[in-house]
């Protein structure tokens, strides 16, 4: 069979990529221990399946809302909106999407001790 064709993005798909990816990117500047290191690449992996879920049209419209309104929140600083969002998120779609929303839990975890 051909490989999937990638769909086009919704600006909130492209922002929750971009925002996700920035996120990580600034944990990657800071002085973290080894077991930090270890969930920042958990979250990093997480972001990556979830960015090419995005791609190929695998995130339902309602998850990607969500992961925008989580990505504001840590923006923000907003971290009990983000942990909400996130745990609002493995609720009801962890079936589907566990494979990114573990590593999305750790980043979150990661940015209120950090940023």
């Amino acid at each position: 069979a051909p490989p999937p064709e990638p769909v086009p993005q919704s600006p909130e798909a492209v922002a929750v990529a971009d925002g996700f990816s920035s996120i990580v990117a600034h944990l990657e500047t800071l002085p973290l221990n080894g077991s930090e290191k270890r969930q920042l690449a958990e979250g990093a992996k997480g972001v990556d399946k979830l960015k090419e879920k995005l791609t190929y049209g695998g995130v339902e419209a309602d998850v990607v809302n969500a992961c925008h309104q989580l990505c504001g929140a840590v923006f923000a600083r907003d971290y009990a909106t983000a942990a909400s969002v996130q745990l609002a998120l493995v609720n009801s779609h962890w079936s589907a999407h566990k494979d990114w929303l573990k590593g999305v839990k750790f980043l979150t975890q990661m940015a209120q001790k950090k940023m």
